[in-house]
């Protein structure tokens, strides 16, 4: 690549590699505070580089104006940013294929075209954020155009003769699934809808017309994938009795099973945890197996699981296996639950034991994942168990920790200022009761108020593990996957029970007049939460926007223009009761210095737990 291609993929290299500041033990707190600065204004420094890079190899690019030389560069550049699971880049890389594609039409380049339809639509895919392990339905329509246009193409596949573009038109057919909308109660495409993606693809797979065209073609690692894919349907037969279902699954999971017992053979290694629960699973749902036997296939991951092994399949194992074992004693008789219930416990125990010793901050994607199934099985007495899982997705992004610790401090500044001046305005926040009456608590309401700042981003963290690019500008598509991040916050806190900190953060990005920010709501704030998400939302732009370490992408506005800022806003963009608050000399004054004394005390707190 030319220099300034080059240039960009050192940058982003270098911006990853400064989201955490180097900081060693025996470093004085002014030492840490410095390499935090040095880390944001070299970060800053990135940021503005990238945006000027981009704008003259890509922004200002059209189809009709690139050189065959610089789609070159792009093609080149694209491959470097993405890598599927591992990619630097995927959002530009996301943009170049737009390009390209475009490019390719422009020049009626076919084979081109259709590398362009299948590259746009994976890299799109790996953008898309994913929700307990399922694809969210942002991009649904979109993705579906891509794949659903790049596999129209096997119509030419014998005309096509180059072997990568038919290459790209089996991978686009067996994607087309991706295309199909997720049902918000099963979290997973209408099985209907996918059966006939599934067939159709397959149908093509593993017919002998198209593998003796291509023999060097991976046709069995297609026919793979598919089935691979299709098991994910055996989290719906937990909820569900579906016939054609269960007899997909466990074709899928005995196919599955079988493929990777061939390569254990072969590679003198054992089957994968999930495979073995799978393909249990599936024959105890099609009846082939007794409920004894799946539990017996459960409890023996889980026995064999290492505390101290941190991979990936046995994090699969440890955190999730627990709650299947849960989920099918319930089938038990009574007195068959309560005799397996000690070793149900013990199984919890070891759960629990593992997610403490989790390397520090290292795994947030695979803990908030597990959360909705841990929360199941979790009662209200464990709320210290909560917090630390809550606790933790937060400190695996420390700038998001940083700003949720800020907000939670002061949150609980602006309740408290807001009970001694208009106390009426808090009856029943939380279900407390009448400020002033028997029932009302003012500590008690500060510590909820205190711990609805701290988990308003908490969804931020869970988004970020996608989309957590520093170095530039976000796109218009990585936007649309943030705006997501009070829904996936909200639903997080749900499932732990904490309904109204849950609805704060849904809350927390919506105008006071109800007429803009996001997400879309149309029903009124509980009056249990209302003000103390207005609370959030003014505190949470005061902090942002005056913080140019966390936000080192944007350089910080001072004090004072943000809060004209908020004044401005005052009645449609925030709550005038509680922009009203800074209008008082003394505490606009002494919010400044809180501001500026607790944000300096909390990155030393969150920056020296590393």
């Amino acid at each position: 690549m030319d220099v300034l291609y080059q240039k960009y993929v050192d940058n982003v290299i270098a911006a990853n590699g400064l989201l955490k500041p180097q900081i060693e033990p025996d470093m004085t707190e002014e030492q840490v505070l410095q390499a935090i600065r040095d880390n944001a204004a070299h970060l800053y420094g990135i940021h503005q580089d990238n945006n000027q890079i981009l704008k003259e190899i890509l922004f200002a690019k059209s189809a009709d104006t690139l050189t065959e030389n610089e789609a070159k560069q792009l093609g080149e550049l694209a491959s470097e940013l993405f890598h599927f699971n591992r990619s630097l880049d995927t959002g530009i890389a996301y943009k170049i294929h737009q390009l390209l594609y475009a490019y390719a039409q422009y020049h009626e380049d076919i084979n081109m075209m259709i590398k362009e339809l299948y590259y746009q639509g994976i890299t799109l895919l790996y953008l898309n954020v994913r929700d307990e392990g399922q694809i969210v339905g942002i991009f649904q329509d979109q993705l579906g155009e891509y794949f659903r246009k790049g596999a129209s193409y096997l119509d030419r596949y014998e005309e096509l003769e180059d072997q990568q573009t038919r290459n790209y038109i089996l991978r686009c057919l067996g994607n087309v699934k991706y295309g199909l909308h997720v049902l918000q109660d099963e979290g997973r495409a209408d099985w209907k809808q996918y059966q006939e993606c599934f067939d159709h693809a397959m149908e093509v797979f593993e017919s002998e017309h198209y593998r003796k065209m291509n023999p060097e073609i991976p046709w069995d690692t297609y026919v793979y994938t598919m089935h691979y894919d299709r098991t994910k349907y055996l989290a719906s037969l937990r909820t569900k009795a579906d016939s054609d279902m269960v007899q997909g699954v466990l074709e899928s999971a005995e196919y599955v099973y079988h493929y990777q017992e061939h390569i254990a053979i072969a590679n003198d290694r054992g089957i994968g945890a999930r495979t073995i629960y799978v393909y249990t699973a599936a024959r105890y749902h099609a009846g082939l197996a007794t409920l004894q036997e799946l539990l017996d296939v459960l409890f023996k991951l889980c026995d064999d699981a290492d505390i101290h092994d941190f991979a990936s399949d046995n994090i699969w194992t440890l955190l999730f296996t627990p709650e299947y074992l849960l989920h099918y004693a319930e089938n038990l008789s009574e007195e068959e639950h309560q005799a397996l219930q000690p070793r149900l416990d013990q199984e919890m125990g070891k759960q629990r034991e593992y997610l403490f010793l989790l390397p520090q901050n290292e795994y947030g994607m695979q803990v908030s994942r597990s959360v909705q199934n841990i929360a199941t099985f979790l009662s209200k007495k464990d709320v210290m168990f909560s917090h630390w899982l809550l606790d933790y997705i937060l400190a695996c992004h420390p700038p998001t920790f940083v700003h949720s610790k800020m907000i939670a401090l002061l949150t609980r500044r602006f309740c408290a200022r807001l009970a001694k001046v208009n106390q009426e305005l808090l009856a029943g926040t939380f279900g407390i009761g009448e400020v002033g009456g028997d029932s009302y608590d003012l500590e008690e309401l500060l510590e909820f108020a205190y711990e609805s700042g701290l988990y308003h981003d908490l969804g931020k963290c869970m988004l970020l593990n996608y989309i957590g690019c520093y170095s530039r500008n976000l796109l218009d598509e990585e936007f649309t996957c943030i705006k997501m991040h009070p829904s996936f916050g909200c639903k997080l806190l749900e499932a732990l029970q904490m309904e109204d900190m849950a609805l704060v953060a849904y809350r927390h990005h919506r105008s006071f007049d109800g007429r803009g920010g996001y997400p879309s709501v149309n029903e009124e704030c509980s009056v249990r939460v209302r003000w103390i998400a207005d609370i959030v939302t003014v505190v949470d732009a005061l902090d942002a926007g005056t913080d140019n370490v966390g936000r080192c992408y944007a350089a910080a506005k001072n004090y004072e223009r943000l809060v004209g800022e908020l004044r401005a806003g005052s009645g449609t963009r925030y709550a005038p009761e509680i922009v009203k608050l800074l209008d008082d000399p003394i505490f606009y004054e002494e919010t400044e210095r809180f501001i500026d004394e607790n944000r300096r005390r909390v990155y030393l707190e969150v920056y020296m737990l590393e």
